[in-house]
């Protein structure tokens, strides 16, 4: 797939930026603490783009100042760092693994080197007012003491350098750098470090932040890419269930921007990732990075694809938590066995119960067909008749022990009724607990099944 491009093919790569206030920093007016540049060197074939996320934490109260100054100190030392690299042939260096650690270490030195200069003399032309040293509480009386300072101004930090020949991406701290490949997949070139999990992140700020400076060099004549995006993590916080949809997400950028030029992408960027804060992580957001228009085009369909397969596999992680939340703790298990033990207690019962109504209804008819019946007391009568009456007359005979027999039975189904009674209410209670819970569990089964009857269709034709 790598000859898919002509050596003849020039890159076309343009550059995008954009950079908005999040919604929770909207409502609690605060300012944005993200900072974004680009720049293009037509002249020198060199592009630069970066992105900065200054800390949230009110002892860094400068960061938004700090995030800017990281930025713009980066786009400053990579373009000198291309200048210098062409100038001396040291690009084959960048793709050497024993050579281009040294050349990195000088260049991470400068920038760090820089942005503590400059958030240093900053400070100096504008000391800390007194709201200032009470906003950070918990470092205030260090930074009275001017222990370091540099804290206040604390940044996360990714920035890229594309020429010609090869693709630098430098990275501290968190947020995600996306490269798509000559093929149209994307990757995440860049080494993670574990130490940024959750809120908390490395920083150019820390005291090693030198050796924390994550980056990797592509070489982009054997490796061509199509595009690349950097973005803070205010991007991906907005798709907690899968990285996979941030990388869809910067998929339909890079589809905007085929279909409607990059200028008109970037101009609509920037209410796409204010409704991207809105709905999803609510901080700030920034992206920036640059991408080739005309091959990027060729993946479209692919990308739609894409796309697809992972709002499908998404959907299916949404279901299969939402059953495995189902089954955890054993309720719903518990429910059941608690309801079936109910239910066959309550038909039991209720079996019992109208057995003895029955029971007792016969015995009550009987009962009154002997009682209606009138004995006459009259002579000549045939000898068959007095036998029949002399019977009717034992019959009669036998009404006390059969209404004694009816007082038992109506005794025992008044039981029974009671018995059956209580388990119809211990039933119902439980039924509208477990009924429901039932019911859904089952709808998300079925709903599991035929999401993955979707999924196997769709990847059947990848």
């Amino acid at each position: 797939m790598l000859g898919i491009f002509k050596k003849t093919d020039s890159p076309q790569y343009e550059l995008f930026c954009c950079s908005v206030r999040g919604y929770s920093h909207i409502k609690k007016d605060t300012p944005c603490e993200d900072f974004c540049v680009k720049k293009d060197c037509a002249t020198d074939g060199i592009k630069i783009f970066a992105v900065a996320d200054g800390h949230g934490d009110p002892n860094c109260l400068r960061s938004s100042v700090g995030s800017e100054y990281a930025c713009r100190i980066a786009c400053e030392s990579l373009e000198n760092f291309a200048r210098n690299v062409s100038e001396n042939g040291f690009e084959d260096r960048l793709f050497d693994r024993l050579e281009c650690p040294a050349l990195m270490d000088r260049l991470i030195r400068s920038i760090i080197a820089k942005w503590t200069s400059e958030v240093d003399a900053e400070l100096s032309q504008n000391p800390l007012t007194e709201e200032e040293y009470a906003a950070a509480s918990r470092l205030g009386d260090e930074y009275r003491k001017g222990i370091r300072t540099e804290r206040m101004y604390g940044t996360t930090l990714m920035a890229g350098l594309l020429t010609e020949k090869y693709l630098l991406l430098l990275q501290q701290g968190d947020g995600r750098c996306v490269v798509f490949d000559a093929e149209g997949k994307a990757s995440q070139p860049i080494p993670w470090d574990d130490r940024c999990v959750g809120t908390a992140t490395t920083s150019l700020c820390d005291p090693d932040a030198v050796h924390s400076v994550r980056y990797h060099v592509i070489n982009n004549e054997e490796n061509p890419v199509i595009a690349c995006i950097v973005g803070t993590d205010g991007v991906e916080d907005s798709f907690p269930t899968s990285m996979e949809k941030t990388h869809a997400y910067y998929r339909n950028i890079l589809k905007e921007a085929c279909e409607m030029g990059v200028e008109a992408m970037e101009q609509a960027l920037s209410n796409d990732l204010s409704e991207l804060s809105r709905k999803g992580s609510a901080d700030d957001v920034s992206v920036s990075g640059f991408v080739d228009v005309k091959r990027t085009r060729k993946f479209l369909d692919d990308f739609e694809s894409a796309n697809q397969l992972v709002n499908i596999r998404d959907e299916l992680a949404l279901v299969k938590n939402s059953i495995k939340s189902m089954e955890s703790g054993g309720m719903l298990e518990h429910l059941a066995k608690t309801y079936d033990g109910l239910a066959l207690s309550y038909r039991t019962s209720e079996e019992k119960y109208r057995e003895l109504d029955r029971k007792c209804r016969e015995l009550q008819e009987k009962i009154a067909a002997h009682e209606q019946t009138d004995i006459p007391e009259q002579e000549g009568l045939s000898l068959e008749v007095k036998e029949l009456l002399s019977k009717l007359r034992f019959s009669k005979d036998l009404l006390a022990p059969a209404k004694r027999e009816l007082e038992t039975l109506t005794a025992q189904r008044d039981e029974a009724k009671r018995v059956y009674e209580e388990a119809a209410t211990k039933m119902g209670s439980v039924e509208e607990r477990y009924l429901p819970r039932k019911e859904r569990y089952e709808a998300l089964l079925q709903q599991k099944n035929e999401i993955l009857d979707r999924l196997n269709e769709l990847e059947s034709k990848q």
